[in-house]
């Protein structure tokens, strides 16, 4: 019978974690927001300068969000030991692949995902291993710890002119396509 009782314990326990992780970081309590628009956040240089190009630099170094040629960037804060982050790539892909379908919107949002607390060779697998499309950088410049304590994985989209996050979802993204068209609608907006 405590057994039964463990069990039952244990699926609402679950059950709960499961209906919390897909809110936004305001319901956590997170002010993503101060850290983009008063610049404090320098992302790591692209792996090569065909990265670098996609986010529209002319050269390898580390940037800003503002010095991203688009509307919009959506930063994915993710590490690759999170077995969340591991659940979000396929979602994740598959937003990028419903933006770059889209001419329009391409060249208007631009992906990153900044892999905290990771070794090369372990953001290179996770990479690999979920067939990630749009760059992944190593958090070598202290991002995780400028954004403070974030969960991963934590999706922001910010804009690119001012550096505002215009939205921030913590947890596992449910729809592709709310995602999407979420993008598309801030991307239009700004």
């Amino acid at each position: 019978m405590k057994k039964l009782q463990f069990a039952v314990i244990c699926q609402f326990l679950i059950c709960s974690l499961i209906f919390l992780l897909p809110r936004t970081g305001a319901a956590f309590g997170y002010n993503v927001d101060k850290h983009f628009e008063k610049g404090n956040i320098t992302f790591p240089a692209p792996d090569s300068l065909q990265q670098a190009k996609y986010y529209g630099l002319s050269s390898v170094r580390p940037f800003k969000v503002t010095d991203i040629k688009a509307k919009v960037a959506v930063v994915e804060i993710m590490s690759a030991l999170c077995e969340y982050c591991s659940l979000n790539a396929g979602k994740m892909n598959e937003i990028y692949n419903t933006i770059q379908q889209n001419p329009q919107l391409a060249s208007q949002v631009k992906f990153l995902a900044i892999g905290i607390a990771n070794s090369g060779s372990q953001l290179d697998a996770f990479k690999q291993q979920h067939k990630v499309a749009f760059p992944m950088l190593n958090d070598t410049t202290g991002v995780g710890m400028a954004m403070g304590d974030l969960p991963t994985p934590t999706t922001l989209i910010v804009s690119c002119a001012t550096g505002k996050v215009l939205d921030s979802h913590i947890g596992l993204i449910w729809s592709a396509d709310g995602f999407a068209s979420k993008i598309a609608e801030l991307a239009n907006k700004n």
